[in-house]
């Protein structure tokens, strides 16, 4: 018993909403990419016309982008060293998986015209990672306990 409630602590503190993204190892950083991935497209839906996305959890480039969606290739990319936390790496994963389930032929013009902060895409998108994220993270770590 005892042995299970350390292992619950040590779970939750590694793969808390605030821990670190940098603490974790890039196969970890990637388990909870892949996870991501399964709990979007069993909750979010994929369109009809789209394949299941390709992913990346990288180190960023530029400061203050948590993540990308690019269209062309249909990959969702996540800074996890910009996103510094899990509950924001997951955050961030949904919000731009969000981006792959939309129709983004007219983003830029829109964009343009309204703004990042009132376009409707990024209203959606983050929308869903907000009512999405703490429900993904706690099923990570029910999953994560299952295997311990």
């Amino acid at each position: 018993m005892f042995t299970r409630l350390l292992s619950h602590i040590t779970l939750m503190s590694k793969y808390g909403n605030y821990s670190f993204t940098t603490d974790l190892t890039s196969n970890e950083r990637r388990e909870i990419g892949q996870f991501c991935l399964d709990y979007c497209l069993k909750t979010i839906g994929l369109p009809k016309r789209k394949h299941v996305p390709k992913f990346s959890i990288v180190k960023g480039r530029t400061s203050g982008t948590y993540g990308i969606y690019n269209p062309e290739n249909e990959t969702i990319f996540v800074y996890y060293d910009e996103c510094k936390s899990v509950g924001n790496l997951i955050n961030t994963f949904i919000h731009e998986f969000t981006h792959h389930t939309q129709n983004l032929k007219n983003y830029e013009s829109l964009l343009h015209k309204v703004g990042y902060r009132n376009h409707p895409l990024e209203v959606e998108a983050c929308r869903n990672a907000k009512e999405h994220k703490q429900t993904c993270l706690e099923l990570f770590r029910k999953y994560k306990m299952s295997y311990e």
